[in-house]
């Protein structure tokens, strides 16, 4: 039987107080769209944007996905009016960093990521290529030219300027699987285990 999904956690005062507090867990949402555009993608779906659609999907929700549990770690080991700060420390490393950083933090230093397992070289795969296609930049590129002369009586010129391939041209279906797939790992063996406190030594997670 599939196990309930938490939706929120909620923090009340039975002191008298009237104020409650609310961490929402939104990453349930991410994960449904994401499991639309995969089917759509292996059924061969015809569009000129699923694939990035699908990509930029992938590398939202593992971000999402990180925050969160960072977040609900903080929130049970500094408490409600503390664990902001720290949560904010963690969530604003780099996007890779904070994937590497993530098992030794929430698991209070006793496990860590198998660098050399496949979905964990896959989810850094998917980082590097996100960065790459959404903070792609163009300069000036250089390129052999023949010598030109004033004098020269031939006016036709013949030469060869080799364009690189563009990142976004390498998103593919085989590529999206492979990323969909490293994302149920990440979803099956961390996310849920950490947000219901029964994370173990796993496929990607080894102890430290």
């Amino acid at each position: 039987m599939a196990r309930d999904k938490l939706a929120a956690k909620l923090i009340l005062n039975l002191s008298g107080e009237t104020k409650g507090f609310v961490l929402w867990n939104g990453t349930e949402t991410y994960y449904e769209k994401l499991r639309s555009a995969y089917k759509d993608i292996l059924k061969d779906k015809k569009s000129d944007y699923l694939y990035f659609g699908f990509f930029t999907l992938c590398a939202a929700t593992l971000e999402y996905s990180i925050n969160f549990v960072l977040t609900d770690y903080c929130l049970k080991h500094y408490g409600h009016e503390s664990y902001k700060s720290y949560a904010e420390e963690f969530i604003n490393m780099s996007f890779k960093k904070k994937l590497l950083m993530t098992p030794s933090i929430i698991s209070n230093g006793e496990l860590k990521f198998n660098e050399v397992s496949e979905p964990y070289k896959t989810l850094c795969e998917l980082i590097t290529l996100r960065n790459r296609i959404l903070h792609n930049k163009e300069f000036l590129k250089t390129f052999d030219a023949p010598p030109l002369t004033l004098d020269s009586n031939d006016e036709n010129f013949e030469f060869q300027i080799l364009i690189e391939p563009n990142y976004i041209d390498t998103l593919d279906k085989n590529l999206c699987i492979k990323f969909g797939k490293a994302l149920g790992d990440f979803k099956e063996l961390i996310m849920d285990p950490a947000i219901d406190n029964d994370l173990t030594e796993n496929k990607i997670l080894q102890k430290i």
